[in-house]
């Protein structure tokens, strides 16, 4: 049995020449280089941490908003209302900004000197934001000679207010303004797991979030 092993792969090795012999003879390239990266993860300094998934709320920001709405007449298609009347109506409300992070299946803690680094998603905003209703404040003011009225004026205002406010929980500022807090309840939630998953002295686990180019 081991010598008709033995002949096999012979015949096999003697095949493989001669198939780069004639490659080499007709100009055919038959061997190609395959290069690729091998990624080794020393278990020294990786921890490998399973999450319970779904997503981890890790800042609210508690902002009061301001936003105004103005309804006035049109006439061939020019604003009027400097004729005819006008009315501004004006919400201020406190809004509830939650930021939350995606949690992978596992997360992967690399020690970087004397703590371990966990890179997450950045942050995505709970849309829409919650608001106060109970502490909202709404004013109506009309000019004019003929103003629109404050019922239609102040539906177009809370119909409008949701994306607005849902964009505001999507710029920069907002984002960044909540990135101490969710620093600190990643590493949190992070440094818990770890002492529940492993074994040996703890680390402290500084936290970088995964930021789009310009954040």
């Amino acid at each position: 049995m081991a010598g008709m092993n033995r002949l096999s792969k012979s015949l096999a090795a003697l095949a493989v020449v001669a198939l780069v012999v004639a490659g080499l003879w007709t100009g055919t390239t038959v061997l190609r280089s395959k290069e690729e990266k091998v990624t080794l993860l020393d278990p020294a300094q990786v921890v490998v941490l399973r999450t319970p998934g779904g997503f981890l709320e890790v800042a609210t920001l508690v902002k009061t908003e301001t936003f105004g709405w103005r309804s006035s007449y049109t006439c061939l298609g020019q604003d009027c209302g400097a004729f005819l009347g006008e009315r501004v109506g004006e919400i201020r409300v406190p809004v509830h900004y939650t930021y939350r992070v995606p949690l992978a299946e596992s997360w992967i803690l690399k020690l970087e000197g004397d703590a371990y680094v966990l890179t997450v998603p950045a942050p995505v905003p709970l849309l829409p934001p919650a608001i106060d209703t109970a502490k909202a404040e709404i004013t109506s003011v009309g000019g004019g000679l003929l103003p629109p009225g404050a019922a239609g004026n102040q539906t177009n205002l809370l119909k409008n207010l949701g994306p607005e406010l849902t964009a505001r929980a999507q710029r920069v500022e907002y984002l960044r303004a909540q990135l101490p807090a969710a620093e600190k309840t990643v590493g949190e939630f992070a440094g818990k797991w770890m002492k529940a998953q492993t074994r040996g002295p703890s680390r402290p686990v500084r936290v970088r979030f995964d930021l789009a180019p310009g954040n």
